[in-house]
């Protein structure tokens, strides 16, 4: 199955999902982020708000207030260009590129270099770290000019065997799912910095 194919396919699956059972799996990824260690050590951790059936974050995005640690969220800027944002509140996003909630312009932009975890939406992953996004590149070329952990984040059934992949792709040092995280060959216990 060719990269659009397999979209498709996950697309739908999503979609086809009751909001409790959206619900259901989004808790137990929170469930799994709040036992994951490099979660609790990470000062800085980009998140992302979900969008067309992606696991909702807004629990972790929360947590990760409530601790006092510094939250960043992506905004999308020139055609593949993304930014991580600094956001100390909910009510600084504001509607964006492709009708996503991110970051107001006003939002401090933060170095990749200085950000200890991503939190990286996918429509499938495999067990190499290989992930099929949504086909813009942002995250691979946001991804490429940071060494913060990379966490790929979907529904158990967006595990695949093998992801098409192309040189220019990030792979994932871990996976976190409802049902477990899967590491990938990266050192998910050791913080990697560029």
């Amino acid at each position: 199955m060719n990269k659009d194919e397999l979209r498709h396919v996950l697309r739908a699956r999503r979609r086809a999902l009751s909001s409790d059972e959206q619900r259901r799996a989004s808790l137990a990824v929170y469930e799994r982020v709040r036992a994951f260690a490099p979660y609790r050590e990470a000062r800085s951790v980009m998140a992302y708000m979900a969008c067309r059936g992606e696991l909702d974050l807004s629990p972790v995005i929360a947590d990760v207030l409530a601790r006092g640690k510094t939250l960043l969220l992506p905004r999308c800027g020139a055609p593949g260009l993304m930014t991580a944002r600094r956001v100390t509140d909910l009510s600084q996003l504001v509607s964006g590129a492709y009708g996503l909630m991110e970051p107001a312009q006003r939002c401090a932009v933060f170095p990749p270099e200085e950000i200890d975890l991503v939190f990286v939406p996918g429509t499938a992953f495999d067990a190499s770290g290989g992930r099929l996004g949504q086909g813009g590149g942002y995250y691979d070329r946001f991804l490429a000019r940071t060494g913060a952990l990379r966490a790929g984040v979907c529904h158990d059934f967006a595990l695949t065997a093998c992801v098409p992949v192309q040189a220019h792709d990030v792979r994932m040092d871990c996976i976190l799912t409802p049902g477990g995280m899967r590491c990938t060959g990266g050192q998910p216990n050791e913080h990697r910095r560029a």
